[in-house]
Formats: C-alpha cells, structure tokens, sequence
C-alpha cells in the first residue's frame, strides 16, 4: 500500500469521526444563517489581525483589545456561533494531535542541535 492510499484512507476516517460529523452539522447550519456567519467571520478575521500584529512584535492597541471582548461577548450569547467555535477547536485539537503522530519521529529540516551533535559525538554517550 502506497503512503497515498494511506493519506487517502486517513482522510476517510476524519470524515467519520464524530468530531468531523458534529463540526460540518453546526457548519451547515451557520452557512444558512447569514448575520451568525458574518459575525463569525468578522471574529476570525479580527482574530487573525491581532495574532499577526503579536507574531510581528507590534502592540495591540486598546480599541483592538475592545473589539476582540465585543466579538467574543457576542459569539457567548450566540449558541450556534459558540457551538461553531466549540466544533472548530474540537477539530483542530485532533488535526494538530495528527499532525504530531505523523510527523513526530520524522526528521526534516536542518537544526542547530543537528549540528551540534555532529560536531561533537561524545555528546550522544
């Protein structure tokens, strides 16, 4: 069996987990639902902008910081939007837990470390 067939059957098994089935459920209904759609991608999209500004080093100003606490009080007292969320770090935990047994033992790429114990061999006994 190819890793493509594998990769392929993965694939087929995320779709019947309950953390997928439960996430596309609220996803339809959120796409049918035109003011809980908007205001949740304007959450994401503010969320993304503020996660952007700390990765580069810039401050958030406070305007920034009471929009975000307006957005989030909003999605608190919207049960689908919160639902959504909910479903979406849900299916993200599993993705990232995935990801980390995929590719936990493979090593890709060229690190410091590497090279340190490379230089020095006594380092590994």
């Amino acid at each position: 069996m190819s890793v493509y067939d594998t990769a392929n059957r993965l694939a087929r098994e995320i779709k019947n987990t309950d953390e997928y089935k439960s996430y596309q459920e609220i996803r339809e209904k959120i796409l049918e639902d035109e003011s809980t759609r908007d205001m949740l991608q304007e959450y994401m999209e503010h969320q993304m902008k503020v996660q952007s500004k700390r990765m580069s080093g810039e401050e958030i100003t406070e305007s920034e910081k009471q929009e975000a606490e307006r957005l989030e009080n909003l999605i608190d007292i919207n049960s689908r939007a919160k639902k959504y969320i909910q479903a979406e770090y849900q299916m993200s935990q599993m993705l990232n837990d995935l990801q980390n047994i995929l590719f936990g033992d493979l090593e890709i790429g060229i690190l410091k470390e590497d090279e340190d114990e490379k230089a020095d061999p006594a380092a590994d006994e």
